[in-house]
């Protein structure tokens, strides 16, 4: 099938976070490629840069071991579904970010059928998993990636990788935040809490945040405690995880608008980049966040629990000293991790100082502006420019 010929693309997401960076990417190829109509797994913000849903990442939003083992029948129906539309329409070639579990099954039969396979975010495979290294280099023309450390690691084992700069930073350059917006009360110190976007990591993490906030409010009771929900995260979502009742201020099961309290926490809904810059300081879960949070400056403390099962595989498999991208990305501990077993005592301390005029905040912002200088910004054009070199190198494909 010669360029000209091809109608369409796939473009697949797995999470909230590779639902902003994909709509980047799929704005950038209207501008390389703009005759080709995207369809995929998307989520909001995808389907608001055009492209045309074959299913929504909240299907895909589970993890860890007992959870995936539960749904494993939905994503396999799932992975049928794609592949279904794959044989009809023949796109012109497939976008796959991040979420390589599902991925990885998904661009073999893609490459199967011929059909060039690209990812946008490298896997994490140098942390968790060198032996599925190969699959990277058998079934992907290419792999783009937004860490420029790991850049060493996939050209030694033979992997098409280009590093492209980062997405976060750009998405944090751009962002310009007036804090009314947010509808929080003004003149208070904010602290955000970040859970995560899936509903199996609130499950272990939002209590340990109940308990922080608590210890934050003895010390401070006049400091604003704040968490933004995710897309595709609901009211009712949390609702059963930290024991709502109308006595505590719950919103009702018929949605909460786009800020409300409750349990001691003011709730926003989605605006987490935002509430990052706003915020002296942030408890936030392993993941794109920290990135995230020191691109905006805002000092951090790390936290995260899985399920025991999850925990006691990722602890054997995981071949990393840290798990937060700040930490890796700058090769030692810029920002204090709590994992699994968690003191919200320290945590509390740790977070108020850090959003005190203290030594520790100076320090971590200084490794922040460090961190922030060795990123480099167009992601998503540059990589919108490699699909479109590799696909006119490759001519025609039957």
């Amino acid at each position: 099938m010669s360029l000209s010929a091809g109608k369409s693309y796939l473009i697949s997401a797995g999470e909230f976070s590779g639902d902003l960076l994909a709509a980047d990417l799929v704005h950038s190829l209207r501008g390389t490629l703009p005759d080709l109509v995207p369809f995929g797994i998307v989520g909001e913000t995808m389907a608001r840069a055009g492209v045309r849903p074959l299913a929504d990442i909240s299907e895909l939003s589970v993890m860890g071991v007992m959870e995936v083992a539960r749904k494993i029948a939905d994503i396999r129906m799932l992975e049928q579904r794609i592949l279904t539309w794959v044989d009809r329409e023949n796109p012109a070639f497939a976008i796959l970010v991040d979420f390589p579990g599902f991925h990885f099954r998904l661009a073999e039969q893609l490459h199967l059928r011929g059909i060039p396979v690209y990812q946008y975010v490298a896997p994490k495979v140098w942390a968790w998993g060198q032996s599925r290294v190969s699959q990277l280099r058998e079934n992907f023309a290419g792999v783009f990636g937004v860490l420029p450390f790991e850049e060493e690691f996939f050209l030694q084992h033979g992997v098409p990788y280009t590093y492209v700069g980062s997405p976060h930073y750009d998405r944090m350059s751009k962002l310009e935040v007036i804090p009314e917006v947010l509808g929080l009360p003004s003149g208070r110190k904010v602290i955000a809490f970040l859970p995560g976007s899936r509903l199996s990591e609130l499950k272990g993490i939002l209590p340990v945040m109940m308990a922080v906030r608590k210890e934050i409010e003895r010390r401070e009771p006049d400091t604003l405690c704040v968490i933004p929900l995710a897309p595709g995260l609901s009211w009712d979502d949390v609702e059963p995880i930290i024991g709502v009742t109308d006595a505590d201020g719950s919103p009702g099961k018929n949605g909460a608008g786009s800020r409300w309290q409750a349990k001691g926490f003011w709730w926003l809904s989605g605006m987490s980049l935002e509430l990052m810059k706003v915020s002296s300081s942030a408890v936030v879960a392993s993941g794109t966040a920290t990135l995230e949070c020191a691109l905006a400056g805002t000092p951090m403390v790390v936290v995260y629990v899985m399920n025991e099962l999850t925990y006691a595989v990722a602890k054997r498999a995981v071949k990393i000293k840290w798990v937060s991208l700040v930490n890796l990305l700058m090769n030692q501990e810029v920002v204090r991790e709590y994992i699994q077993v968690i003191d919200p005592v320290a945590v509390a301390q740790d977070v108020l100082e850090l959003s005190a005029d203290s030594e520790a905040r100076r320090v971590m912002k200084g490794h922040f502006d460090s961190l922030i200088s060795r990123l480099e910004p167009g992601a998503a054009e540059r990589t919108a420019l490699l699909i479109l070199a590799d696909i006119k190198k490759r001519g025609s494909r039957a």
